[in-house]
């Protein structure tokens, strides 16, 4: 694959690798704009018999250099000339798919600086294999042992404020040093984000024993925290830690502008402008589930928060995924027995064939059982860390959530993407709906490093897809009817609506279009803290959705009654039925 020039970016093409699929969009300027002009998607190529990502690319570009008759691949090189007639002016990539990089984490204070170290790390693909640090009762010698144990990819020091004390931080840098001159065959990558009077001493304590990475202090002071710049930096020893793996990455870690930066530093991005946005709510809700990970990107109170769960997924981590959630948690979204056996079995062969789709009804209610579980799995774990109060199991007020990955983006009717959205996050008040089903989010998050103008304009001309508008009511309705609801459009059409408690409700407003919305709610339910309320909304593919349930959501433990209920509930949402 061709190295480009740096020059001016009108056409930039975007890949994202993932463990099933490769996701390609172009974006170019039209009418001074940047817009979103066309994508392809092909299986990922990286496991054998090819065991070559560009395999797949190439798919992707012939696809597309076929609808806009502009040659985009020659032989095995991509064109970057930029003209009118082919090329690009520019090509970036991502990846989640593989295996995660090993990391030991190494720093001084638990509560503070290995705190810091962790939310970097989890801007990325690791697995953490061990930490170092004061609070670590080992000997210098078990330090060094459970280093070479471990095997790292990468061992990240952190610790110390700029210009503090540093006899405790050169203690943990020379048992690091002792470890990589101990190491066999590869060496890990040294990535510093500590106190940065130390940095000469850190360069010369490794030498040439490591590929050393330096980054600003993650904790430059007791009270300050500073993440993007490690943050970037483990997105480009992830870039190297790609191309040498299997998988064929090396030609494209070349050719691309960055390297090849991780999938979730790019919803990072993307997440943390969005966040910057004036809106109702507390901030921004990204879920991406994947075959491999379920990440979630929140932007709360403009700081970003990045969660990747690499032991869940739909496709490559399905049985690792069941087994963290538990067979009861997905069982109780089924309106049919279903065994822990069937469950672990329908998980088998999906890790087994990931790229495999649900091929009956009871199929496909597993899948969805799987999502929800996973991703209310994951949301309990992440909002550990999140700066907001916590109400059991109900979602902050977040404004958009934005959902993405294959069974949220690309569902059979926009209704179950937001049914599924709203059953496994059980968001409360007013929430804005969106997908991704176009893979924009992880093209627009690399692009932000070199045209950040490029990510305002897709984003604000349509890149995400507007959902629809969600009510969702605070507490138990406590009549036979949770709201009345009057819709009144631009074109001045009234209606009324009476929804059912328990149920759930779709209005068509399609998108693009407004419309003043009234509600008044019986007794027990209240939405932003009133019981009446009129506002102006906008519409989308599932239109606007009144959710009748109450929160939390009650899911009948009896399989006949769930079995009465839950098809209700997907009916409810249809927008084709």
């Amino acid at each position: 694959m061709a190295t480009q020039t740096a020059t001016a970016a009108h056409s930039i093409l975007a890949a994202d690798f993932g463990s099933v699929n490769t996701r390609v969009v172009l974006l170019d300027v039209v009418g001074g704009q940047y817009r979103l002009l066309l994508r392809a998607q092909t299986l990922t190529t990286a496991a054998p018999p090819y065991a070559d990502v560009g395999v797949g690319l190439r798919r992707a570009l012939e696809q597309m250099s076929g609808i806009l008759g502009r040659l985009l691949f020659s032989g095995d090189d991509l064109v970057t000339t930029g003209q009118a007639e082919s090329g690009v002016d520019l090509f970036l990539a991502t990846a989640s798919g593989g295996k995660p990089m090993k990391a030991v984490l190494v720093g001084l204070m638990p509560d503070i600086s290995v705190a810091s170290g962790r939310r970097a790390l989890a801007s990325t693909y690791v697995e953490l294999t061990d930490t170092l640090s004061l609070a670590d009762i080992r000997n210098t010698e078990d330090q060094v042992n459970a280093i070479l144990r471990s095997q790292p990819d990468v061992i990240f020091i952190v610790g110390g404020t700029d210009y503090g004390a540093t006899e405790s931080m050169l203690s943990l840098l020379r048992t690091v040093r002792l470890a990589v001159l101990l190491a066999r065959g590869q060496k890990p990558v040294v990535l510093y984000a500590g106190n940065e009077a130390l940095r000469p001493v850190v360069k010369g304590m490794m030498g040439d024993e490591v590929s050393l990475y330096m980054a600003k202090n993650v904790r430059p002071s007791l009270q300050d925290e500073q993440l993007a710049g490690a943050q970037l930096e483990l997105a480009l020893v992830y870039g190297a830690y790609k191309s040498v793996s299997v998988g064929g990455f090396e030609e494209v870690q070349k050719a691309s502008r960055l390297g090849i930066l991780p999938t979730a530093q790019s919803y990072s991005n993307v997440v943390r402008y969005l966040g910057e946005l004036p809106g109702a709510g507390v901030g921004v809700l990204c879920v991406d589930v994947g075959s491999s990970t379920v990440t979630l990107c929140a932007s709360i109170q403009k700081e970003p928060y990045v969660s990747i769960r690499s032991d869940l997924g739909l496709g490559h981590s399905a049985v690792t995924g069941v087994r963290a959630v538990g067979a009861a948690s997905i069982q109780r979204w089924l309106t049919f027995n279903a065994s822990e056996s069937l469950i672990m079995d329908y998980a088998w062969n999906k890790t087994l064939k990931p790229s495999t789709v649900p091929q009956t009804p009871q199929d496909l209610e597993i899948e969805y059982a799987m999502t929800r579980a996973m991703i209310r799995n994951a949301v309990a774990s992440a909002r550990a860390g999140w700066p907001v109060g916590q109400r059991g199991d109900l979602l902050p007020a977040m404004r958009p959530i934005i959902g993405a990955g294959s069974v949220l983006a690309q569902s059979i009717d926009p209704g179950i993407s937001a049914l599924l959205l709203l059953d496994s996050l059980q968001p409360v008040g007013v929430s804005e709906l969106r997908l991704d089903p176009y893979g924009v989010i992880a093209a627009l998050g690399s692009i932000a490093y070199v045209e950040p103008l490029a990510v305002a304009q897709v984003l604000e001309l349509g890149g995400l897809l507007n959902l629809g508008t969600a009510f969702s009511p605070l507490g138990r309705p406590q009549a036979a009817t949770a709201m009345q609801v009057t819709v009144k459009r631009a074109n001045g059409q009234t209606t009324e609506h009476e929804v059912k408690s328990g149920t759930l409700q779709l209005v068509e407003l399609p998108t693009g279009q407004k419309a003043q919305v009234t509600i008044k709610l019986s007794r027990g339910l209240t939405l932003n803290g009133k019981s009446r309320l009129t506002l102006n909304v906008e519409g989308g593919a599932a239109g606007l959705i009144f959710d009748g349930r109450g929160r939390p959501i009650a899911v009948p433990k009896e399989v006949e009654k769930r079995a009465e209920l839950l098809p209700r509930w997907y009916t409810a949402v249809r927008s084709n039925v």
